[in-house]
């Protein structure tokens, strides 16, 4: 598909070693400047006839999730206030944006009631998969009038990528931002057990679930309190594990057009979760997992609890700032491996696109400086793309992996999406929120014995095809 191809040539020039100036010392540099396409007439070249046109004195809400750290010993999310902001104060004093952090613990339910009471805020600063929905809902605006031409054309030959940060055929989210992801394994508990040659040893860094689960078991040890992965289930983000290895299994999510969830209709989907429910019973990950969340799940990986947790690039930053202020117990040896698969040498690959949305606003000045931010930040700005860990799969490549082997493995994985099958994340279909929450008391119902593996998937299947038909008359 052309985005895929768009994709692996960027990831195909980072391992060429064709970079973007990247340090901590360029967020006032030529590079974090707004672009012409977007650029008030201040910054798109006055004449000496004509004096430049002031910003307007307004006040910006920006909200965003805690993603990444910039600098060592920041906390997830802060450099969004003491590294991007101070930068677009320094080009436009007279826009004042205010940024607020939101947990991810009931993060939808937040957005979702602002948007209820027209109390939403200009700017959201999250991934499509949470954002689509609110797209669905009428609440985002369109961000075609921002993004270049030909970025725009490109975005619009790609089905993959429209269907990622678009609805109804509009762009309402930033497609300069890729990550991908996987699991993130602490390499230091298998060398302490003598299991090191259990970890994936192809060059992809593949496995079968049988070898996924013999890992596992090198680490676990009840008594000292240690497993080899934690499952959770206790909120809607525990969906994405169960789908990612699901789709490992062979199972295709959805139809091509959004009006069937497919994964009910495969035999392999049952296997998929009785194989969790196999890391359960036989005390492979940690206990209780329908009373866990991913919060859960990475505060275990980082006290040496767990070895492994769901990742994307981010998560070295984790580590590498984590072992330093102690928040981290050491030794942690990361490393980056696919999820398991029944497709031995291969792994159905989990690649996301879009990042950032505006909410609609009645004020048109409000929302076009709204526009303008999110472009700066996620486009225009180093910061971001460091913090972040993002590729842009429509410009040049990053430089942030240049020193750490493990990211230039995360680059040379995204290559693989022309030969391997790409998750479907289903964020373009209309309830996507509604399908989450009704995924995960299904899963805890599994886990605890309620149901079986069958019984789990007709129900998950039976209440997700309901959500879609609802929303489809």
């Amino acid at each position: 598909m052309k985005f895929r191809s768009l994709f692996v040539a960027a990831s195909v020039s980072l391992l060429m070693g064709s970079t973007i100036g990247c340090s901590t010392n360029e967020g006032s540099s030529a590079s974090t400047k707004p672009s012409a396409s977007v650029a008030p007439a201040a910054s798109t070249g006055a004449t000496a006839t004509t004096a430049p046109k002031e910003d307007p004195k307004i006040e910006l809400t920006v909200w965003a999730a805690p993603n990444g750290t910039y600098k060592p010993g920041q906390k997830a999310g802060d450099w969004f206030k003491e590294d991007l902001l101070p930068e677009w104060n320094k080009l436009h004093p007279n826009v004042k944006v205010n940024i607020e952090l939101i947990p991810f613990d009931g993060i939808n339910e937040k957005v979702t009631t602002a948007i209820a009471s027209k109390s939403a805020p200009n700017v959201f600063l999250d991934y499509p998969g949470r954002t689509l929905a609110y797209g669905q809902m009428g609440a985002l605006a369109s961000l075609e009038s921002i993004i270049p031409p030909t970025d725009l054309a490109q975005v619009k030959k790609s089905a993959d990528m429209m269907k990622m940060v678009s609805v109804g055929g509009t762009v309402v989210t930033l497609p300069y931002y890729s990550t991908q992801l996987g699991l993130i394994l602490n390499k230091s508990l298998w060398k302490e057990a003598g299991a090191e040659k259990l970890l994936p040893q192809d060059e992809f860094r593949t496995w079968t679930p049988d070898q996924f689960k013999a890992a596992l078991k090198a680490v676990a040890n009840k008594d000292k309190g240690v497993y080899g992965l934690t499952l959770f289930a206790l909120n809607e983000q525990g969906d994405q594990i169960y789908n990612n290895i699901i789709s490992g299994y062979g199972s295709k999510l959805f139809n091509a057009d959004y009006t069937k969830y497919t994964a009910g209709d495969s035999p392999e989907t049952e296997k998929a979760l009785a194989f969790f429910k196999s890391l359960v019973d036989e005390g492979l990950v940690t206990p209780h997992p329908e009373t866990l969340t991913s919060t859960n799940a990475l505060d275990y990986w980082k006290q040496r609890k767990n070895g492994m947790a769901v990742a994307s690039a981010v998560h070295s930053d984790i580590i590498k700032n984590g072992l330093k202020d102690g928040s981290v117990s050491g030794p942690n040896e990361y490393m980056y491996v696919n999820f398991p698969s029944t497709t031995t040498g291969q792994a159905a690959l989990k690649s996301e696109i879009g990042f950032g949305v505006v909410f609609k606003n009645t004020d048109a000045v409000k929302e076009e400086w709204a526009k303008k931010f999110l472009y700066w930040s996620v486009k225009d700005n180093v910061i971001f793309q460091t913090a972040m860990k993002s590729f842009d799969p429509l410009g040049k490549a990053p430089a942030w992996t240049e020193t750490d082997p493990e990211l230039q493995f995360l680059a040379k994985l995204s290559t693989k999406t022309k030969e391997w099958p790409v998750i479907d994340p289903g964020w373009g279909i209309k309830g996507y929120p509604e399908m989450r929450a009704a995924m995960f008391p299904e899963i805890q119902k599994l886990f605890i014995g309620m149901s079986t593996p069958k019984q789990t998937i007709d129900t998950i299947s039976q209440k997700f095809n309901a959500t879609i038909a609802k929303y489809n008359k």
